[in-house]
């Protein structure tokens, strides 16, 4: 019996299958070159992930429910935030937050029922450092949010709670001295739940120099510690993802640390990464002490945000990031724009970094530079 068609078969069949299945990355991807040739300065098309699904576009603005100019600090009681806005104005804010925020829930989300002037529910004082929250941003962080701006609707998305937010988590058990496993959720599905959240905690809440490549062959104080460097690599990785974007959307990848040969957009992520700064340590942290948060669901109150696998032990309470507004797109939505221009009231008065005990807008020398 000859064995050579069987086999040259075999072979063929083998090669069809090979061909059909293994050697994805053949394929024509979609990219837009982003800076000159040589470089290989390309921002890949982002593709649909299943992490993000909270594209839906938010209710329309209504129209004033009531014309009345008086001052809204005038016309209602116990009014702490929106003092600058009219009766009539305020009401539609109020109500247009309740749309963005809680519809499922209502008024009394946050208000103890027809008395609306009470501070009973601790949700209601959480609301108005919010507010004050949205404010700070449209006024002191224009070179971020632009004129677009950002609204409640920019992270809430119809749900108390965003559906994108991380938690601090407690430190992984160490075991022997050859055996030091890393807090990796290896059942996670993208690169955002694979990696630990330490980099957030390093970038975001903490003054940890981003610190990553030397400019000599031997190593030097340009570069930070070995762990730290691997946090940051973990931390761009995330804010990646997060937004829909590859590495050369803001860097030149064979010189991620000259800001000389990198993208403008480099610069709207660094404002983007201070700003995230400002909001989790300036505001989220004292939301924590006031009202600790509870997150189980997302715009879909029977769709889980957080996967069973990625439960258990939580400190304290979330956090944002990129993904919280960004959604897994380069920019937000457009519709921002619109929302900001329909409630002037979002804007607040531009404020000195001593306002805040020169916490707030705040910058970091160069050399400190994610």
């Amino acid at each position: 019996m000859r064995i050579g068609p069987p086999l040259l078969a075999v072979g063929a069949a083998c090669a069809g299958l090979f061909a059909l299945f293994v050697p994805t990355w053949n394929l024509p991807v979609p990219g837009t070159q982003v800076g000159p040739n040589g470089p290989s300065l390309v921002q890949w098309a982002p593709t649909d992930s299943p992490l993000f699904q909270t594209h839906n576009g938010p209710p329309p603005a209504i129209p004033p429910l009531v014309e009345d100019n008086r001052p809204a600090k005038e016309a209602y009681k116990n009014v702490t935030v929106l003092t600058d806005v009219n009766a009539g104005e305020f009401m539609r804010l109020q109500y247009a937050i309740t749309s963005w925020v809680a519809p499922q829930q209502g008024c009394n989300f946050c208000h103890a029922g027809a008395d609306f002037a009470s501070d009973e529910k601790p949700t209601k004082e959480a609301a108005r450092l919010m507010l004050r929250m949205v404010r700070h941003l449209n006024a002191d962080w224009k070179e971020h949010v632009g004129t677009a701006g950002v609204t409640c609707w920019s992270c809430h998305r119809g749900q108390p709670v965003p559906a994108e937010i991380w938690f601090t988590r407690p430190p992984h058990p160490q075991g022997a001295h050859m055996d030091k496993p890393e807090n990796w959720n290896e059942a996670g599905d993208s690169v955002r739940q694979f990696f630990p959240n330490a980099g957030y905690e390093l970038y975001l809440l903490q003054e940890t120099p981003g610190l990553a490549q030397s400019y000599t062959a031997l190593p030097n104080e340009q570069v930070a510690d070995q762990v730290v460097v691997k946090r940051l690599y973990e931390y761009m990785m995330q804010m990646s993802a997060g937004i829909g974007v590859n590495c050369t959307y803001c860097h030149n990848s064979r010189a991620f640390y000259d800001w000389g040969q990198s993208l403008p957009a480099r610069w709207t992520g660094y404002s983007g990464i201070q700003m995230t700064r400002d909001i989790d340590r300036n505001f989220l942290l004292p939301l924590a002490v006031q009202m600790p948060q509870i997150r189980e669901t997302a715009d879909d109150p029977h769709t889980i945000v957080l996967p069973e696998r990625m439960r258990g032990q939580q400190e304290g309470n979330g956090f944002v990031d990129c993904a919280t507004c960004h959604y897994g797109l380069p920019k937000p939505a457009d519709y921002a724009h619109d929302l900001l221009q329909a409630f002037p009231g979002l804007i607040g008065q531009p404020r000195q970094d001593a306002d805040a005990g020169g916490a707030v807008g705040t910058r970091t020398s160069p050399g400190d530079r994610p």
